[in-house]
């Protein structure tokens, strides 16, 4: 009787985890900051990238990762259609720790994004920001 308890318990915690896997963590892979400063250093790679800061004007202002954009996590679902043109193309986004890039991905991927990259914070990695 113990044993299939247990079973039960395996058996439950394995379906709730698959109902958990979104569509949308598949699209989304992480990004270490070494290489996108590697992506950024490349002047003919870094062309095949959107790079998307989703921190708010005044940190982006402050000091933000070369060839980004400012789009902040609050404005990307109803600024799509900005970027609509990158959809199977590769889209990284960037914050201060990473819960904000975290959030921005997800709606990109909601949104049929197919290519996204997660990066590394610029409290996390030492990138050289540009003003």
């Amino acid at each position: 009787m113990k044993k299939i308890g247990i079973f039960l318990i395996f058996l439950i915690t394995g379906i709730f985890s698959a109902s958990c896997n979104t569509k949308s963590a598949e699209n989304i892979t992480r990004m270490s900051g070494s290489q996108l400063e590697a992506i950024i250093k490349d002047a003919k790679e870094v062309k095949n990238y959107l790079i998307i800061d989703v921190r708010e004007d005044y940190e982006y202002e402050a000091g933000h990762v070369p060839n980004a954009i400012n789009i902040s996590v609050q404005e990307i679902e109803s600024r799509i259609s900005e970027i609509a043109d990158w959809k199977e193309k590769n889209v990284v986004v960037v914050c201060r720790s990473g819960r904000r890039s975290r959030s921005a991905a997800e709606i990109l991927a909601k949104h049929g994004f197919k290519k996204i990259f997660d990066a590394d914070g610029v409290s996390k990695y030492n990138y050289k920001l540009v003003k």
